[in-house]
């Protein structure tokens, strides 16, 4: 079975549909989406011309069998995460001013105010983006995947950390070892290829292909959308492990 995976679209409707088209020439057998589908930092996207947060959501709808949301989602419908990663989240967290927030977080989770732009949501966008989990436990070829937009216990990415940061996955692994998991698939971390554990570190790998040994792993998926970084798809082969990472054209 080959599994197709994107994340960190931010509402970059054309290179979506330039992934959707890429998933189809490798003839995958499920899309996964793993968050933030919708959401906009200026500093760090482009083509604010090619924005469409509703046809981005709609054809994440359609053509995904698996979505979760990430941190620019819930934070467009004003969705406070279930799973806080030791925030003290208020009932009126997003009609505080920043200041406060950060006051309460000690500075630790993401500031939009500044520079993402409101999100233009159709009633069914903000619907569907409500009913995203923050994360999914699969049945894949004989062995369970779970998907979140980040690693446990910020499955929603939320706090600001990186994958650079994320020096120690034992948590995120402990939470794989619950729902019996062999893989986890996440985004957010925008690599320029993939990232993956290798004995307790993340390793960060270039675009192509890559046949890994069958352990417990935590893979993280490069972005749709355009940025400052190169932007690209991810698949794997259930049967065999191997995994092929494609950039997309710039």
């Amino acid at each position: 079975m080959i599994i197709g995976c994107i994340a960190d679209i931010h509402e970059d409707i054309a290179s979506l549909q330039a992934a959707f088209g890429a998933l189809e020439t490798l003839r995958c057998d499920a899309v996964f989406c793993l968050g933030d589908i919708v959401g906009f930092s200026l500093p760090f996207q482009r083509h604010c011309a090619r924005r469409d947060a509703n046809a981005c959501i709609e054809m994440v709808r359609e053509r995904c069998s698996a979505v979760v949301a990430g941190n620019h989602d819930m934070v467009a419908v004003k969705r406070i995460p279930q799973h806080r990663a030791g925030i003290r989240y208020r009932d009126n967290w997003f009609e505080l001013e920043h200041a406060k927030r950060a006051r309460l977080s000690r500075h630790r989770t993401w500031r939009y105010d500044d520079c993402e732009p409101p999100h233009p949501l159709t009633d069914a966008s903000r619907d569907y983006l409500h009913s995203l989990e923050e994360y999914s436990v699969l049945a894949v070829d004989g062995f369970h995947c779970v998907i979140s937009h980040f690693a446990y216990p910020d499955l929603s990415g939320s706090r600001v950390d990186s994958l650079r940061t994320a020096r120690d996955p034992n948590a995120h692994f402990r939470f794989m070892r619950i729902h019996d998991c062999l893989l986890s698939i996440t985004g957010h971390g925008h690599p320029e290829g993939f990232a993956t554990t290798h004995r307790g570190e993340v390793l960060f790998l270039p675009f192509g292909s890559y046949r890994l040994e069958r352990t417990q792993r935590w893979i993280v998926c490069p972005s749709v959308a355009r940025s400052n970084r190169a932007s690209g798809i991810l698949t794997f082969d259930t049967a065999t492990f191997e995994f092929n990472v494609v950039p997309l054209p710039v």
